[in-house]
């Protein structure tokens, strides 16, 4: 049996807002991407251009409300795992060694799904290493049909 993956242009916005030490930076992209959509899960890659440095993302919304973000360049490469009110341990690499890292989901509403693949995902999210916040995250992703 083959699987059924559909795949299609789409525009990509995403803003971040990245809280540290009391300071507070934000970031907004707008790219074209594609949107694929499997029997399992619905992928939405796209690359983020930022100071010369372009970056491959992909998102990975599984139909259980379970997200994988994956972010990799000649620096680094960190993949992110959201799930409503979890944490998970991954690393962040880069080129100066591997960081471990935890990713607790603080708030995760997602509206982006198979069946319903534009929309918007809204994650808060803390990065912690050894139960100490590195920082707070806030991610908003929209996704629309290409112009």
């Amino acid at each position: 049996m083959q699987t059924t993956r559909k795949s299609w242009p789409t525009v990509v916005t995403l803003t971040t807002q990245i809280t540290q030490d009391n300071s507070r930076e934000e970031f907004s992209f707008e790219e074209e991407g594609i949107l694929t959509l499997t029997q399992n899960a619905l992928y939405i890659r796209y690359t983020e251009r930022q100071q010369d440095l372009e970056t491959p993302v992909t998102f990975k919304i599984s139909k259980i409300d379970d997200i994988l973000l994956h972010r990799h360049n000649d620096f680094t490469d960190m993949q992110l795992h959201f799930a409503p009110n979890k944490t998970f341990q991954t690393q962040y690499v880069t080129t100066q060694g591997n960081i471990p890292i935890a990713v607790r989901t603080d708030t995760f509403v997602n509206q982006i799904t198979a069946e319903h693949p534009y929309g918007k995902l809204a994650i808060t999210y803390s990065l912690l290493n050894n139960d100490s916040i590195i920082g707070t995250y806030t991610l908003n992703l929209a996704i629309a049909k290409a112009k």
